[in-house]
This record gives C-alpha cells, structure tokens and sequence, in this order.
C-alpha cells in the first residue's frame, strides 16, 4: 500500500483493490498514466480497506471481483462506514446469481475483467461523475433472467436477451439521444436504430422511450 501526493480536488482519489501481485501491479501502473485519475493506495483485499488511516481521502475503490457473496458483504460494510464511497468491480459475467448479488451491494460500476481498456476508462469516468456505469457483458447477464433466477444457468428465451448493439442504443435512448445523434454515435444509418428500437419495444414488452428508460434504469445502464 501507499499514499500519493495531494492531488487536484477535480481528479477522482482511487484505491485499487485486486488480490493478485503482478495483476494489481500492471493495473496500477496503467491507471497512474491516467490524469483524471488519483491513485491514492492498492490493497490485496476488500477485507483490509477498512483499516486503512486514509480511507476518508478516497472517492472510489476499484476492485477486482472473486467471491461474491463475501465481496457483496464487505462493499455493504464499507458503504454504512463512508456512505458517499463509490465502486467499480471488475470481474467475470459467467453467473447470473453471482451478478446479481454485485449489483445489490450497491456498487456504481461493473464490468468484464477482460473488457476493452476503452471501456475501462469509461466506467472510471462515469463513476467519478457520480453516474452508474454495468458493462455490457454484465447488463446482458441482468437481462437474461428474471430478478428471482436462483442457479447460473443462463435463460435462453429471446424475450429475455439483448444484444450488444441493443444495449449500447437501450443506452443512448435512456440518455436523450435522438434516432439521429444515435445514428452518428454509432456510424449506422437511422433506419437501423429505429429497427433495434422496436426489437427492444418488443423484447422489453414496452410501447415507448420512457419505458426503455425505465427499463435502462432499473438495470443500471444509465
């Protein structure tokens, strides 16, 4: 562990959190490089950031994701301590339970351990703005199968499953996009959104943009 110098009030105060050595080392370095971003400390576990004296400095914690369930629990004790403290997890989307219960522990942001590092950064920039941020391997998982599904095998029903593109437009259109700035957004042409559009009225079972943004915020997409 260790302690960074003062750094600007705009950039956001991080620690990261990963078991492995080498790993947590090659993360830190790649987030040190990066100017909107505050490495304040790292740590081998969730369980030890408590402890630590300069725990008040930091405005996020990035950890890596293992077990969920003893993960869910310390980001529920963390959270009671220092109400305000934001996470991003990373970590695998393999299990629906096991997304499940990340999500419920009330954490800002999750994506795939081996997402794009564009992705990455964009998780870390949306959770310093305060916003949420489910990578789309992890909003995939949520959508997949009712609130309720109790075992990790995946639900196959079309009414249940959104594509990638589905959701990057499920994204926009909850975030007031227009057919045409979506369109320029994701270079294709506005025919094609409004097609992906009515697949997401019809897979949602809503009949318009206020129910995709409902839906968009109940999974946490915006």
């Amino acid at each position: 562990m260790f302690k960074s110098q003062v750094m600007k009030h705009s950039v956001a105060q991080t620690l990261l959190v990963h078991p492995h050595p080498l790993e947590r080392e090659a993360v830190a370095e790649w987030l040190q490089k990066k100017s909107s971003i505050g490495l304040v400390g790292k740590s081998s576990s969730l369980e030890k950031v408590a402890r630590l004296p300069y725990l008040a400095d930091i405005d996020i914690i990035i950890a890596y994701a293992y077990e969920a369930e003893s993960v869910a629990a310390q980001i529920i004790t963390l959270r009671k301590s220092r109400p305000g403290l934001r996470f991003l997890l990373m970590g695998t989307s393999s299990c629906t339970k096991w997304v499940s219960e990340i999500v419920r522990s009330g954490v800002s942001g999750f994506i795939a351990i081996d997402s794009e590092l564009d992705e990455w950064e964009y998780a870390i920039k949306a959770v310093s703005e305060g916003k949420i941020y489910y990578g789309q391997e992890v909003i995939m998982k949520l959508s997949e199968a009712p609130s309720d599904q109790n075992d990790c095998q995946p639900v196959t029903s079309s009414t249940h499953f959104l594509t990638k593109r589905e959701i990057e437009i499920l994204r926009l259109v909850a975030s007031e996009y227009s057919t045409n700035s979506i369109a320029d957004q994701l270079f294709i042409s506005g025919k094609t959104v409004e097609t992906h559009r009515r697949n997401l009225f019809q897979k949602l079972g809503v009949k318009n943009s206020v129910g995709l943004t409902k839906v968009a915020v109940r999974l946490g997409v915006v």
